[in-house]
């Protein structure tokens, strides 16, 4: 065996390596995931970092989280949710993960947010007010907003959805309005 070892040591440290640094890699994902406890649709998760935000307050999240997410609520959350739900109302070429747009979930997001001191809080506190009053003319430049905090390359909203678009985009949110 020791033999062997030495004579392979230079093809198998790469392989060790790797290894290593995948499960460093995988370790580091299960744990600072902004996804742990959600229930997320749609299947895809959006692959665009979130390196730029601030996560400088937790806020304890209560029973009562209309996205049933069981974790504290962070800024990586609050932008992935404003980001998410943004999908009913904009068109864009990809979209993958989409939570309803609802009364409910903005009124807790926005309540949120204001309990809180997020590094681009004025940012969230102008779309959700805005949403809550029911204004969605801006909603893809909304979009892009959150979505540019979150270092997105792929689905740049391109425009809003008619009522008819949103509603089908509602049943079958696979649906593409480019």
């Amino acid at each position: 065996m020791k033999s062997w070892f030495k004579s392979n040591k230079r093809k198998l440290l790469p392989f060790v390596a790797v290894f290593l640094l995948a499960g460093a890699l995988i370790t580091y994902y299960l744990y600072t995931s902004p996804f742990q406890g959600t229930s997320l649709t749609g299947g895809q998760v959006d692959h665009a970092s979130s390196s730029t935000l601030s996560t400088t307050r937790n806020i304890p999240v209560e029973k009562d989280n209309p996205f049933d997410h069981k974790n504290k609520l962070n800024e990586v959350h609050v932008v992935n949710y404003i980001h998410w739900m943004s999908h009913q109302k904009v068109k864009a070429e990809n979209k993958w993960t989409h939570y309803e747009m609802t009364p409910e979930r903005i009124d807790w997001l926005l309540e949120k947010v204001q309990e809180a001191d997020y590094k681009h809080e004025e940012v969230y506190v102008e779309i959700l007010t805005k949403w809550q009053k029911g204004d969605f003319a801006t909603a893809h430049l909304d979009h892009n907003r959150v979505w540019s905090l979150l270092n997105g390359t792929v689905g740049k909203a391109t425009g809003v959805m008619t009522e008819e678009e949103e509603k089908e985009y509602l049943e079958n949110p696979n649906i593409k309005f480019k």
